[in-house]
């Protein structure tokens, strides 16, 4: 085979591949492979469509056959390492990414891949230290005992938490000037909307008929929304999507939502809100969202970077742990409150082959035995308050079964 042949059919397959038409890739692919060719684009290209496919088992013997061609590249292993995440495969997983990071050292994608399989498998200082790396100086080998040794409280936070309020404050009436993000759009409320199905589901299996949002921002999702099931039927709000009597907004860096609840409530949902708090007022906040709740508490907490900064040049997100972390500050609040039900998803940034975009959500649970009861549900946003910052019709992607029910799930987004 001429050497031009083999180039413009390579060429010919990196188009399929980017095109996601997995399928012809492998088809043109094979015949190099049954020809004898030794080549490791040959290979990982095709450990990629396999990968894509789902089909992990495949991909890895392609990886390690490209590895063994040519051992010098990282993303071989990074690949390798993020089929073998896929298989559950963790600690080769890990040896993988180490491989990777030893050839290529500001290997970024790969240490952020590494931070959630650290936590997964309870490696508690080595996911500390990562995250500290690349994500949050504070995170440090002491951070969790800062933590948990904390004695400020609702009456006496630290002045830390003081400040950010102020900062809020300032952004709900400014905007984000940087970042080019109007007064009326910021923390309009839009991080509840990928969970509606989620707390739909909650609500439904706990019987809850009311609900406090901690930290609910301007509160926009509760405002006039249409949304459609899959039975076609429509609801006018999320209030009425999710069949409950009340709904309380509470919101510290709000003016309209700054009256703390002065009662409990069936459920509580707090979305976007733990990694803006101080790491030292963060056992109080949690246990005075578990004081206020009756039967459920639902919370995701994101373990990256945000987007927006405060006008200093810091991070809004000024708490960025991995979820082992969050669980052992948890389980040392929930412990005082055993009729509570819970689910937190910690969310990280996940390197895909093939996508972007993507997430992966390890989750934090308590919820067990309501395995059996949970039904798939899917809901499309057709109309909400443009200022929400969501293209409709919006469909939910996350499926109720996976958060509830598993110790982490994948998505991609957008």
């Amino acid at each position: 085979m001429k050497q031009i042949n083999y180039e413009q059919i390579i060429q010919i397959a990196q188009a399929y591949y980017k095109s996601n038409q997995y399928q012809q890739v492998k088809s043109i692919l094979q015949q190099f492979i049954q020809q004898g060719v030794q080549r490791d684009e040959i290979y990982f290209l095709i450990g990629n469509a396999h990968y894509c496919l789902d089909e992990y088992k495949q991909a890895m013997k392609a990886y390690h056959h490209a590895i063994q061609i040519n051992p010098n590249v990282a993303i071989f292993y990074a690949n390798l390492g993020k089929t073998y995440v896929q298989l559950q495969v963790y600690d080769e997983a890990i040896n993988l990414y180490r491989k990777a990071i030893a050839i290529e050292p500001n290997y970024l994608e790969v240490y952020h891949n590494l931070i959630y399989v650290y936590s997964i498998t309870q490696k508690t200082s080595d996911a500390i230290k990562v995250c500290g790396q690349i994500l949050d100086k504070s995170c440090d080998s002491d951070s969790l005992g800062v933590a948990s040794r904390s004695d400020y409280n609702r009456q006496n936070p630290s002045s830390a938490y003081l400040s950010y309020i102020d900062m809020y404050s300032e952004l709900h009436v400014d905007g984000d000037l940087g970042n080019k993000i109007s007064s009326e759009k910021m923390y309009s409320g839009a991080s509840m909307i990928p969970w509606v199905t989620t707390v739909k589901s909650l609500i439904t299996l706990t019987g809850s008929r009311t609900l406090l949002d901690y930290g609910s921002g301007k509160g926009l999702q509760y405002k006039k929304m249409l949304l459609e099931d899959e039975n076609q039927i429509k609801y006018n709000s999320l209030q009425d999507y999710w069949g409950i009597d009340e709904i309380y907004c509470y919101d510290p860096a709000y003016f309209l939502y700054q009256k703390l609840p002065q009662k409990q409530y069936d459920s509580v949902v707090v979305t976007d809100v733990l990694e803006h708090c101080h790491q030292e007022d963060v056992k109080w906040i949690i246990d005075e969202i578990f004081g206020l709740t009756m039967k459920f508490v639902f919370a995701n907490v994101a373990c990256y970077l945000a987007h927006k900064s405060f006008q200093n040049g810091e991070n809004v997100h000024c708490t960025i742990r991995p979820a082992v972390w969050w669980d052992a500050i948890l389980q040392s609040v929930a412990s005082r409150y055993p009729e509570i039900k819970y689910c937190f998803l910690v969310e990280y940034i996940w390197n895909d082959i093939g996508s972007e975009g993507g997430r992966v959500f390890q989750v934090l649970s308590n919820l067990n035995s309501f395995e059996m009861e949970i039904e798939p549900i899917r809901v499309t946003v057709l109309g909400a308050n443009s200022n929400l910052g969501i293209d409709v019709p919006y469909k939910i992607v996350v499926d109720p079964r996976n958060v509830l029910c598993s110790k982490s799930f994948f998505i991609i987004l957008g």
